[in-house]
């Protein structure tokens, strides 16, 4: 969410109850840009059709400079936190597959050794 629509959101829901239709005028919303942004009908017509389309607020009727919206929903940030990556754990050889391996190879030593003597 952009800033002009954050204040915008922040004031209608500071004046407003969630689902109750409250009416302002364009000056109203303009009080509550952040500095340095342009205090246009085309920004705040911009914004509040953002926060219309997120579900956010809802539109019952604009005339000329005078809105009346009602809140529907709190702004809750949203965290994009990534889950930690599990670290691959050690691989130890296991002891049976070691003494299977070694026993697997002594034998092979000794049938070797007994086919070349004889």
């Amino acid at each position: 969410m952009d800033r002009i629509s954050g204040a915008v959101l922040d004031k209608i829901n500071s004046v407003s109850q969630t689902g109750r239709y409250v009416i302002f005028t364009e000056d109203e919303f303009f009080e509550c840009f952040p500095d340095g942004c342009e205090r246009s009908t085309d920004e705040l017509d911009k914004a509040l059709t953002n926060l219309r389309g997120g579900g956010y607020i809802d539109i019952k009727y604009s005339r000329g400079d005078t809105y009346c919206v009602a809140s529907l929903k709190e702004y809750v940030e949203e965290t994009n936190e990534v889950a930690p990556v599990p670290e691959k754990p050690k691989r130890k050889l296991d002891f049976v597959f070691v003494s299977a391996f070694a026993g697997g190879a002594l034998g092979s030593l000794l049938i070797s050794l007994i086919f070349a003597l004889i």
